[in-house]
């Protein structure tokens, strides 16, 4: 090691794991220390004083007694501190209805709402949307994936609105999220409002009916469908050109007129859409499609870490109240303040 080299620090974060294991043995070291001590006591004063055995004896028992009441609450005070941060991570989705300007009808407002209401932050956080009779999960949709960091004692909020009309059955809508604390502990509270621990995410094996219900309703306001639809398109006909994508690309996306659509063809033949949207700021969406044939007919599990594979490529969808959703670009991800929406968009009744 050179002479302006720091040594390795320790990783605590790492040590923080043993905590609840060290304690509890140095709690039943000092209790067998005391139960030797009593023990010591005892036979030494019936040796010196028997008269006054029991009366020691019950004196000793009460003290020793005294002593693991005191040990058991200060190991629970402890454990409850520990955890107190994570009791008070949760998520819910609220709704509310507000006439539309200049319109005879009603817009759905829907909100997602992740907080900490703790003094401790949490981090790594994966919220899934749940909704419907069947308890469907529509993944974190308008949230990041992940949210990196939910500071302490604060409310993040992402708009459903437009996300839920891509589904028919979205009644009581609710949201499950997982994080990690800062003792490097996945936990879950889920749909329910019930709290545990969490695991690593996984790749699971899904049923056809709940496939059904993640895909959503057939129409112009669901991006998923509409992502199909442009692939099906893309590789139905033996040779694929501009004319087979009527009524699904966005006129304002540049550069559609000088696609090679037969490279499209053969470079996007493999890849399959996964089963949940996301919306990275209103009136966008983004659909991931899996190259990993092994992937397809799974999900990925919310316990904790969500599951990665590869490779991918991205569907970039943008909306319209009046036309619906349309392909903007396939490929590698757009972040959202380079994409050109169609003039008077935000302007738009829905």
């Amino acid at each position: 090691m050179g002479m302006n080299q720091r040594p390795p620090g320790i990783p605590w974060h790492r040590l923080r794991r043993f905590a609840k294991p060290a304690a509890t043995l140095v709690a039943l070291a000092l209790l067998a220390v005391l139960g030797g001590i009593g023990a010591t006591s005892l036979r030494l004063t019936a040796t010196l004083d028997p008269a006054s055995t029991v009366w020691d004896t019950l004196t000793a028992i009460g003290t020793l007694g005294a002593t693991v009441i005191a040990l058991w609450l200060a190991l629970s005070s402890w454990r409850r501190g520990r955890d107190s941060g994570t009791r008070l991570v949760s998520a819910w989705v609220t709704e509310t209805y507000e006439p539309v300007v200049g319109a005879s009808h009603y817009r759905r407002l829907a909100t997602l709402h992740v907080a900490n209401e703790s003094d401790e932050p949490a981090f790594d956080a994966h919220v899934s949307v749940i909704v419907g009779v069947h308890a469907v999960p529509l993944g974190p949709l308008s949230a990041p994936a992940p949210i990196a960091v939910l500071p302490p004692r604060r409310e993040l909020t992402f708009d459903l609105s437009t996300p839920l009309r891509a589904h028919d059955d979205t009644w009581n809508p609710r949201a499950s999220v997982s994080f990690r604390d800062r003792f490097d502990r996945w936990w879950v509270r889920d749909e329910n409002g019930l709290l545990r621990r969490g695991g690593a995410g996984r790749w699971i094996e899904t049923n056809d009916s709940q496939q059904m219900l993640q895909l959503g309703s057939e129409s112009l306001e669901n991006p998923l469908r509409v992502t199909m639809w442009f692939l099906a398109g893309l590789r139905a006909a033996d040779r694929a050109d501009l004319s087979n994508f009527d009524g699904f690309l966005a006129p304002e996306a540049p550069g559609w007129s000088d696609v090679n659509w037969e490279d499209l063809r053969r470079d996007t033949f493999d890849f399959q859409p996964t089963s949940m949207v996301a919306y990275p700021a209103p009136y966008i969406a983004r659909v991931k499609l899996s190259g990993d044939v092994h992937l397809q007919g799974k999900t990925v599990s919310v316990d904790g870490l969500f599951a990665t594979g590869g490779p991918w490529m991205f569907v970039t969808l943008t909306y319209r109240p009046e036309r619906g959703w349309r392909v903007f670009g396939i490929g590698s991800t757009v972040q959202p303040d380079r994409i050109l929406l169609a003039d008077g968009t935000f302007g738009q009744p829905e």
